[in-house]
């Protein structure tokens, strides 16, 4: 297997370096050998590659990866506790998994060091404990926490509308995307409920925030656009 990490930075490299690489991604495709490249853009966006570069970059399979969600960081830390045969209590895997990293290593060493502490002190695994033990490691993480307020600025900004038109019950198109949007990050990024996320926006009641996060999250697996979006907005949540 050959895997090369951000292709974009050598894409507009002289002749030398894409010529050799295409005899090397040649010599493995016809050897039948799997090939893994990372890029920040798509084949079609990368300037300065060559076509022929380009042309057997999308005969593969293209997967627009984002960082783990929410329900997908609960899910690792569910996954890696079991494999040491013990249970979290979901308020703990919720904590965790909200502390704002998108590092899996991160998170895993949070639970290592959890697991650890439990085993060698005798203690129970509960969210006391957890922050207790967490408090020196995560401290710089809790100061630049996402919260529902900021989730709601970074899209007003985005999207040149105000955070009154996110909050009110107007259904204008150009309002009810980045207000259903506003609701999927915040439930997300921030440690928040349905009810909760609901109450930053006008009052809304927690089927609505519900039906908003699940539209959202389907859009961002079939539209690219869509995780586009998401992806920028993200960027301007953790400047």
């Amino acid at each position: 297997m050959l895997l090369i990490d951000d292709v974009q930075f050598w894409s507009g490299g002289k002749g030398r370096t894409q010529e050799e690489f295409f005899h090397t991604f040649n010599a493995l495709y016809e050897a039948h050998k799997q090939i893994v490249i990372t890029s920040d853009k798509y084949p079609k966006d990368l300037d300065g590659l060559e076509e022929r570069l380009r042309s057997r970059f999308e005969m593969g399979l293209i997967v627009d990866i984002q960082p783990p969600d929410m329900e997908t960081k609960m899910a690792i830390l569910r996954k890696k506790a079991a494999l040491e045969s013990i249970t979290l209590p979901d308020d703990v895997t919720h904590f965790l998994a909200s502390l704002g990293s998108s590092n899996i290593r991160e998170l895993e060493g949070y639970l290592a060091n959890i697991i650890a502490q439990s085993s060698l002190g005798g203690k129970e695994i509960t969210l006391s404990m957890v922050k207790d033990t967490l408090k020196n490691r995560v401290k710089d993480n809790t100061t630049k926490a996402v919260t529902v307020d900021k989730v709601q600025k970074a899209v007003a900004s985005f999207f040149n509308i105000s955070v009154a038109d996110l909050k009110s019950k107007r259904r204008l198109q150009a309002i009810v995307v980045p207000r259903q949007i506003a609701m999927y990050l915040a439930r997300e990024c921030c440690n928040s409920s349905f009810p909760e996320i609901g109450t930053f926006f006008g009052n809304k009641d927690h089927s609505t925030v519900i039906h908003a996060v699940n539209k959202v999250k389907k859009m961002v697996e079939k539209d690219p656009e869509q995780q586009r979006i998401v992806r920028s907005i993200k960027y301007l949540l953790n400047k």
